[in-house]
């Protein structure tokens, strides 16, 4: 796509912004820039997303059955993993390729096979009202939350969003058929401000966690959970409107608590003006909204709190004018993680590449082993929290 092809959008910095066209592509083929698909497929999704949300309706709600793994919360997992399958085998951009498959292990083992066969409860801080199961970093306050806000802080929100976050993976499996309808321009982008408002919900109900509940607490946190949920699962269901992210880009109140730490922490985009040629692919592969290029060519960095991360953005970006930082950056500011360097990790060039992926097969094979024998010794009866206190007293004494 050549720059004179490029059209105003008015995007900040007044630069221009590639306009691409989604072609029709076979399911079996996907790539960074959004393409179409048929509509049995996007039905199929439409199917799939409507059986998560019947899911999570018949473990609060209906109660159809004894709790079956086929229509319970857990069900919006294995929909993950079934059509992460599928994601993983059609992608061709290997960064891509390779993201999704931790996306989709995260998802499948921390997020689905411990909850589900071995839980076990995890130290928090305040009155959560029921004991929190690992991983339960939505709730301000766990072990797990802490945790999470630390590694975000030094790598940005994409250790969470763009590599183990449920919620987008059900988008970046499931949504995928929905890129192309990814809303674009000034108004949607100024429209990301909405999940501030839901963010300050948040906050109160972590406030009311810290605190003994009362009738009173106890209905406003009632009241948060439907706010929150209903909306994850009615921006499934509007995906042929407003893309594959909407809830991500205008609901989310954590992707908004995480954007913070963006923010404030090492993470951001690299922006080379010198080599950037304005194609404005940036702009398209970006299911977020955000206006890449008007940001780089105006501030010489993207630093909003909206970018979780994906990387479609710097690994499709051939010039190599787009570089991720973070704390690495930092410690070894010689390695620039540009498309270069991303793809190289990627197709295993890189000697590191091989030695991480044993590392990741062994955390998660660790955490599974780690997780049954938690479950046996101190997920039933007793109570995490309270065995900690219990051998802080013995230390202290």
């Amino acid at each position: 796509m050549s720059a004179a092809t490029n059209r105003a959008t008015g995007a900040p910095g007044g630069r221009l912004a590639g306009v691409y066209r989604a072609k029709a592509l076979p399911a079996s083929r996907q790539r960074s820039l959004a393409g179409r698909y048929a509509w049995p497929f996007q039905f199929l999704a439409l199917a799939a997303f409507a059986w998560a949300f019947l899911g999570w309706l018949n473990e609060t709600w209906l109660f159809v059955g004894d709790n079956p793994i086929w229509l319970n919360r857990y069900t919006e997992y294995a929909i993950i993993l079934g059509f992460g399958v599928w994601r993983i085998t059609a992608e061709q951009n290997p960064y891509t390729k390779k993201r999704l498959i931790v996306l989709v292990s995260v998802v499948s083992v921390i997020w689905w096979l411990i909850p589900w066969l071995f839980p076990f409860f995890e130290p928090y801080v305040g009155y959560p009202g029921a004991q929190p199961a690992f991983p339960d970093l939505h709730r301000p306050g766990t072990i797990s939350f802490f945790v999470v806000l630390a590694a975000v802080l030094l790598f940005g929100r994409r250790v969470i969003c763009g590599w183990g976050c449920p919620c987008v993976g059900i988008r970046e499996t499931v949504g995928f058929a929905f890129r192309h309808n990814t809303l674009r321009g000034p108004w949607a982008w100024r429209l990301r401000h909405s999940k501030w408002a839901f963010f300050a919900l948040y906050l109160a109900a972590g406030a009311l966690l810290m605190f003994p509940p009362n009738a009173w607490s106890a209905s406003y946190l009632g009241i948060f959970g439907l706010i929150i949920v209903l909306p994850y699962f009615a921006s499934m269901l509007l995906s042929p409107l407003i893309g594959n992210r909407g809830y991500c880009r205008y609901l989310c109140p954590y992707g908004a608590t995480f954007g913070i730490l963006n923010r404030v922490g090492f993470y951001h985009l690299d922006f080379d003006g010198d080599s950037c040629n304005d194609c404005g692919v940036c702009d398209q592969v970006c299911d977020m909204g955000i206006p890449v290029l008007g940001l780089g060519r105006e501030k010489g960095r993207i630093d909003v709190a909206d970018c979780m991360g994906c990387g479609r953005c710097v690994s499709e970006c051939a010039h190599g004018s787009l570089a991720f930082h973070d704390v690495r950056s930092v410690l070894s500011p010689a390695v620039v993680r540009n498309r270069g360097r991303l793809r190289a990790w990627a197709s295993g060039r890189l000697p590191t590449a091989r030695p991480q992926a044993w590392a990741f097969a062994g955390m998660l094979a660790l955490s599974l082993a780690a997780s049954w024998w938690f479950s046996g010794a101190i997920g039933g009866e007793n109570e995490l929290p309270t065995l900690l206190s219990s051998a802080s007293l013995c230390l202290a004494h």
